[in-house]
């Protein structure tokens, strides 16, 4: 093996035609790369893509899109009869004539020979292997290629609990356990990946080269590491900061009289039917601005995971509601109606451990916009020294709920590979919620920063909290630490 062949590790992506091939090379390397359409034969040549380059310059790790199988008990004939005349004429001049796309399967598959290190073999995954026909010819032919294989589960549908995945992948790894050159099968969904199985993928190539290959493939492998941790800790950055403001946001009442107050408490009981006011100003205000906060954070979101589109859009503005503090000035007259009202924040503690804040909203955004309200108002009458006026903020149970919404955000840009195409707004799947509010159940503090005014402060604690719990979280779905 060359020094050049050393330095450049190649991994050839095949498939029957129309599993996705094209889909899920976009999606690894972050970039769109050639044509994606609903018909067979898309991609008629081997095309190379470098998916991460090392530090030294020199090594490269090198995905290839090759055409898919189209009549894959023709192509394993004509692939056994090459050895012979007849078998050479068939293959070489016979089908370049009178069956282009059998002749550029022929040509795909000896490129994969001649070059590969390892074969990605990509299977739909909504059919059963033993529904999956063409399977037993496409093994004939990764047999004559002759190089080790990692198959990958692709068309998996949305992501579902890790029993239900589990079960899957083990109906198809006993299902390859018949065929030596298969040496591990691994989900890898082009629409719904998360990065960390791609680790899982990377530690499968790495038992499967060869001893001087691996020196190289490691270096490459810390690289490839180093770029999604990046993108990792720009993510919690993002959502700490988006944290931190909505934590600092609040709006200055100068005038909040006694008759604003008994008209704010009649409204929380239904017996004042008005929605104007100081207090709903500013309520109105806060909404605006968390509006605002939540489209920029998308927008970082996706910016850094490399996915095209746009943050939210404005007019879910209209479905907010909102859920604040209201921090009084000492005012004997006022204390004890404002305080009757803090009655209605009893049913929120209970809440964040359900999720019921925003349970029945229909998209995953939707939900974050209703995570500030949808159980009723949390008011706290505070006595804050040196407060001149009303300070209306969002409260703790309303900042929780924000933490656990911009994770399950998280989840869903993570998990929303580059061959989707644009982002748009998905439906987060249940199970992520419980996940989630498990791994905030298990902090040793609740996540608390109203009686923080240190922007540092409150930032270094959303830092920290979003990280352990996005950690947690990944290793409850994929077993995996990062």
């Amino acid at each position: 093996m060359t020094n050049l062949e050393l330095m450049r590790i190649n991994l050839s992506l095949v498939s029957h035609t129309n599993i996705g091939k094209t889909t899920l090379a976009r999606t690894l390397l972050g970039r769109d790369i050639g044509e994606v359409a609903d018909r067979p034969h898309v991609t008629e040549t081997a095309d190379d893509h470098v998916l991460i380059r090392g530090t030294d310059g020199c090594s490269e790790l090198v995905l290839w899109d090759t055409p898919g199988f189209g009549d894959s008990i023709r192509l394993a004939q004509r692939l056994e009869g090459r050895s012979n005349p007849l078998g050479w004429f068939l293959s070489e001049l016979w089908d370049r004539m009178s069956n282009k796309a059998l002749w550029l399967n022929q040509r795909a598959i000896k490129h994969v020979k001649d070059t590969s290190s390892v074969v990605l073999y990509l299977v739909n995954a909504s059919e059963s292997p033993q529904a999956s026909n063409y399977i037993g010819a496409e093994m004939q032919i990764l047999s004559w290629i002759n190089k080790p294989v990692i198959v990958l589960l692709n068309q998996m549908g949305k992501p579902r609990e890790q029993a239900v995945e589990e079960a899957e992948l083990q109906q198809w790894r006993d299902f390859m356990a018949q065929f030596p050159l298969v040496k591990d099968v691994l989900p890898m969904d082009a629409f719904a990946r998360c990065w960390v199985q791609e680790f899982a993928l990377f530690d499968s190539i790495g038992k499967v080269l060869t001893e001087q290959q691996k020196v190289t493939f490691e270096g490459l492998r810390n690289a490839w590491s180093r770029q999604r941790r990046a993108v990792y800790s720009t993510s919690i950055e993002a959502i700490s900061h988006y944290l931190t403001q909505l934590s600092l946001d609040h709006e200055l009442l100068s005038d909040y009289s006694l008759t604003d107050q008994v008209k704010d408490w009649g409204r929380r009981f239904g017996m004042v039917k008005t929605e104007s006011g100081p207090v709903i100003d500013a309520k109105n205000a806060l909404a605006a601005r968390a509006a605002d906060l939540l489209c920029v954070l998308t927008q970082r979101l996706i910016d850094a995971h490399g996915i095209e589109g746009s943050g939210v859009k404005r007019e879910l503005l209209r479905r907010l509601k909102t859920d604040w503090t209201v921090h009084k000035a000492a005012d004997p007259k006022g204390a004890a109606i404002v305080g009757v009202g803090a009655g209605a924040a009893t049913g929120l503690a209970a809440d964040i451990a359900t999720g019921g804040l925003s349970m029945g909203l229909g998209t995953l955004l939707g939900t974050v916009i209703g995570a500030i309200g949808g159980a009723g108002a949390a008011v706290a009458y505070n006595q804050v020294k040196g407060v001149s006026g009303t300070k209306v903020s969002w409260s703790k149970m309303a900042l929780q709920n924000f933490l656990l919404e911009a994770i399950l955000l998280y989840l869903a840009v993570a998990h929303f590979g580059r061959g989707r195409g644009y982002w748009e707004e998905s439906e987060a799947p249940p199970f992520w919620k419980d996940v989630v509010i498990d791994e905030m159940k298990k902090q040793p503090h609740e996540y608390d920063t109203t009686q923080m005014e240190s922007p540092d402060e409150i930032e270094g604690v959303s830092t920290r909290t979003t990280d352990t719990i996005i950690r947690g979280v990944l290793y409850a779905l994929y077993k995996k630490s990062i």
